[in-house]
């Protein structure tokens, strides 16, 4: 769950705005890997834009053995048998990094990807490669290179829970997902996006809805993308079970 103290201080301060990471890359790919087995079965948290939901109460150096807002979901996929690399706030993404995975959870873009970050993303997605990205609110930050760039537009803050759903495997069973404060897509081109998760349109006219959740259609990736980070770090079942099956090969 999202904590709301620490949010405070973010907005106050911006606590963690020039905070060095002191967690070395150690055990995380910097080569070249192309041993597709060996991909299918590693996810990388991108966790370096993180403003709190992920590492929380970490603060300054990183451990993935120690308490964490983002353990739970971590420590699931390995126990399916998943290597789980979770990268520290303030790393930097690179190609060298990224090619080390076919997998990644990108875990909210509180600061923003630098250009050459961006391209290591790009230069990711045109493999056969699956990517969770995952937001978070929006009321007192601006929308990342990253998630623009897949033509996902958030914005604001929203509270579910999400109830309305479009049917797909991710959705099968599914008749709840919390949202607490996430961010929503407002606009959409239909052809690009699925939208799989919506909610009511604040203000809007009546049956308005705004995008939760949903896919982004893309040759060669997997891409799927939520505005909350609390559903998925909370491992709420059978969504996190059905996205998992869908989204990592």
């Amino acid at each position: 769950m999202k904590n709301l103290f620490l949010v405070s201080i973010i907005l106050a301060g911006g606590l963690f705005g020039c905070q060095k990471s002191e967690m070395t890359l150690s055990g995380i790919g910097t080569g070249n890997s192309t041993n597709t087995n060996t991909l299918s079965k590693k996810i990388l948290v991108d966790a370096s834009k993180d403003g709190g939901a992920w590492w929380f109460p970490q603060y300054g150096s990183y451990s993935a053995n120690i308490d964490h807002q983002g353990k739970a979901l971590a420590d699931y996929l390995r126990g399916l048998g998943y290597q789980v690399d979770e990268l520290p706030r303030g790393a930097t993404i690179t190609t060298a990094v990224l090619n080390n995975y076919s997998n990644v959870i990108r875990a909210v873009g509180f600061f923003d990807y630098a250009p050459a970050e961006l391209d290591a993303y790009k230069s990711f997605l045109s493999r056969q490669t699956s990517l969770l990205l995952v937001n978070d609110h929006m009321t007192n930050t601006q929308n990342d290179a990253l998630s623009a760039y897949l033509g996902l537009n958030f914005e604001g803050a929203h509270w579910g829970p999400v109830t309305s759903f479009q049917s797909h495997a991710i959705t099968a069973g599914v008749t709840s997902i919390p949202y607490i404060a996430g961010s929503v897509v407002r606009n959409w081109d239909p052809s690009k996006i699925t939208v799989l998760g919506s909610l009511p349109l604040t203000g809007g006219l009546p049956g308005s809805t705004v995008a939760a959740m949903g896919i982004v259609n893309q040759p060669s990736s997997r891409i799927f993308f939520i505005g909350d980070i609390g559903g998925i770090e909370q491992v709420h079942q059978p969504f996190v079970s059905n996205l998992t099956k869908w989204l990592f090969r």
